[in-house]
């Protein structure tokens, strides 16, 4: 492939193996609290990019079958539900988010983001993927009880959340403050991101779909309370919202 497709992940950080205190007892999402071991493995230290997804789609392989899983297949074929975008060969509104190559990729779907997944496995010859949520939470809370990556109390100028006034995606990794135990950034603010972790609704909770993914991390879209470390969400596969992104990981062999 021509070394202008070469698929990139980024600066990577370790996350050493230990155990986890997962959870809170602030929202029935987040309940109960329990702690468990969480092997040691590699995550980018920001969110996928809209220069680094533009490669992907240029290389012409987001349209090969190979990379995509029978339900994303599908979904990209138009052949399952699709919410409210008429092309799904690229994200919403993606002329303009090439305006701003350095931002993280937005308007993305779960399909989209393990399809990419995908293929930088095999550019790469390493086991590249979405993190589950209990990799997320280990890499954003560290060893301790931390409610936020950088410590004890939330500070609005450390991320990009609904109190800094900003409402829209900043640089990915452009905020020095929010920054994890161990030195992965932008988990508290800027975009939401896709795991590989279903998610269980709650009694009183619509489902949507079969089938529900879990988001964590907080964002532009979301006050203080979305920048705790035990923040997670639920949307279906096929949904895609203009701050939510997605960050890889990598296994270590």
């Amino acid at each position: 492939m021509s070394p202008s497709y070469r698929a990139s992940i980024g600066l990577r950080k370790r996350i050493p193996g230990g155990y986890l205190h997962m959870g809170s007892r602030f929202h029935p999402r987040e309940y109960p609290p329990k702690d468990i071991y969480v092997a040691e493995f590699e995550m980018a230290h920001a969110p996928v990019t809209v220069n680094q997804y533009a490669v992907f789609l240029n290389s012409g392989a987001s349209k090969q079958k190979k990379w995509w899983e029978p339900d994303g297949w599908a979904w990209l074929q138009e052949k399952s539900d699709g919410w409210g975008r008429e092309d799904r060969t690229q994200p919403d509104r993606w002329k303009l988010q090439l305006q701003r190559p350095h931002h993280p990729v937005v308007g993305i779907t779960w399909f989209e983001a393990q399809a990419y997944c995908a293929w930088v496995s095999d550019e790469r010859k390493l086991n590249v993927s979405l993190p589950t949520e209990e990799q997320w939470e280990r890499a954003a809370r560290g060893d301790d009880k931390r409610p936020f990556p950088w410590g004890e109390e939330f500070d609005r100028e450390k991320t990009n959340t609904l109190e800094g006034g900003d409402e829209d995606t900043g640089l990915a990794a452009s905020e020095a403050g929010d920054v994890s135990p161990f030195g992965v950034l932008g988990l508290g603010g800027n975009v939401q991101e896709w795991t590989t972790s279903e998610y269980t609704p709650l009694e009183d909770e619509a489902r949507p779909s079969d089938i529900i993914r879990v988001a964590r991390g907080g964002s532009f879209n979301d006050t203080a309370f979305g920048a705790r470390t035990s923040y997670r969400r639920g949307y279906p596969p096929g949904y895609f919202y203009a701050f939510l992104g997605f960050r890889v990981v990598v296994g270590i062999k």
